[in-house]
This record gives C-alpha cells, structure tokens and sequence, in this order.
C-alpha cells in the first residue's frame, strides 16, 4: 500500500531528499512505506512507525536529532536527571521516541498511550525492547467513560476537543483510569521520573495520582495552551505545590514546561 501525502508535503519531501543527496543542511534520505494503515518512516539507523505520513518532517535531520530535542524540551539533564535504573513513567508516550530515549539511559520505563491507532505505532517501535512497558490507557481523576477525540495527525488526540484543523478528529468512547489505580495495578509503588503530555488533561492526571505523586521523586508536564487554547501552568503548579514539589517553570521551543523536583 502507498502512503498518501498532500501535494505541499510531498513536494517538501522530495526536496528533503535532494538536498540530503547533496549532502546539504545536514538532511537525511527518507522513504516512507504504508503496513495495515500504519506508515513507517524508513530511517538510516532504523525504521519508525508513525501514525500520520505528514509527521515525517520531524525526522528530516534523523532519529537521534529527535529524540535529543524531546529530552531537551522535556528537561532531562537540566531540570530532571534520569538514572540507570530509574523508573520512569511516560504519560502520553505517542509513539515512543520519549521511552526510547530514556530507556537508553537505563530507565525502566512505563510508557502510557491511550489513542488505540498511535497505541499501534507505539507497540511497533518498542518491539522487543524488555526495558520498556507500554499500557493502552486514558488517565483521567476517576475511573470513568470519556469521550476521546482521536486526531493523531498533529498529536492533538485528547479528551478535550482540539483546534479544528484540516484533520477531523475521531470521537470515541474509552474507558478512563487514573494514575494511582494504573501504578497498583502494574505494581510500581515509587516513581523517579513522571512524564505527562495529557494534551490538556494534566490536572486530572494529578487528581487522580496523588498517592503515587507523593512517592516520586521528580516531574514534567506540558502546561501548554491544550486545553481548549488555555495553559494548566497555574493549576498544575498549585496541585504540584500541594504534593510537597518545588515547582519551575520554564519554556521550551513550542513548548510551556512546568516541573516538579522534590529537594
């Protein structure tokens, strides 16, 4: 099957192409090929599933050029360290990249995703490796039906309707849970580092950990403007603050971080 691309976007890869043919801006040779709906984005160290064909522009300089952005965007060696050995929790693990890089580290990783189509493309990329443990799950302050909009083309899938966009989200009804029951239920009683991209959702993602947050040691949330154009900085940090975190705030390109270390 052949995947299928906007004009603007395949004229933007063939130009990708050519210029990585001539060595220049340090581009790299794409190739994308379509397996049972999910496109993978043929790479020179390896090949990634993603959920979308337009998201292969994020690879243009390669994996590890991707992988290095999100660890700085999410603050790991700045803000947060992680360990050999840590445990870390990835909530909103998309396609994995987050997991992967973390899991290189050391970490023993958990990660969390709970679109069912990027779950797919999540469970492809991990494969066999035994240092990551992927969960299909909606985390929400209650054990509930949401209704879930599935937009997996700009990374927008969440609980809150997103920004309308050439890409038509997906309504689906999915079972929530929350943090806490997720770390009893896998037996994790301590986390050293959490990672939440909820899209929105990350007060609830607290509310509904509290027990757990209380025994983790670090963590990081995208507060951006998800939430239906407005940013969680305020509410996270006030929840965070009430766990015992020292809170910071910082911004990252595209990104509003809000961290929580404990001291």
């Amino acid at each position: 099957m052949t995947y299928d691309l906007p004009t603007k976007s395949l004229i933007a890869l063939r130009t990708n192409n050519l210029l990585a043919s001539l060595g220049l801006d340090r581009r790299i040779p794409i190739t994308l090929e379509t397996k049972d709906e999910i496109t993978f984005v043929d790479l020179p160290d390896r090949k990634l599933a993603i959920p979308s064909p337009i998201r292969w522009k994020m690879y243009k300089r390669g994996l590890q050029r991707r992988l290095d952005r999100l660890l700085y965007q999410f603050g790991v060696d700045d803000h947060v360290t992680v360990n050999e050995g840590d445990v870390v929790f990835d909530i909103g693990a998309n396609v994995g990249e987050f997991s992967l890089a973390v899991a290189a580290k050391g970490a023993s990783v958990v990660a969390i995703e709970g679109d069912p189509f990027v779950y797919r493309c999540l469970m492809a990329n991990v494969g066999a490796n035994t240092e990551i443990r992927t969960v299909e799950k909606v985390l929400w302050k209650e054990e509930t039906e949401l209704i879930y909009y599935s937009e997996p083309n700009n990374a927008n899938s969440s609980v809150f309707e997103p920004p309308e966009t050439d890409y038509a989200a997906n309504e689906l009804r999915l079972q929530a849970t929350t943090l806490d029951k997720l770390a009893a239920d896998i037996g994790v009683d301590r986390i050293d580092l959490l990672k939440c991209d909820a899209e929105g959702a990350e007060p609830e993602v607290i509310e509904g950990g509290r027990d757990v947050l209380s025994r983790t040691r670090q963590v990081v949330f995208d507060t951006g403007a998800e939430r239906m154009g407005e940013e969680t900085s305020d509410d996270v940090q006030g929840l965070l603050e009430n766990l015992g975190f020292r809170v910071v705030h910082d911004t990252r390109p595209n990104r509003k971080m809000t961290f929580g270390i404990r001291d």
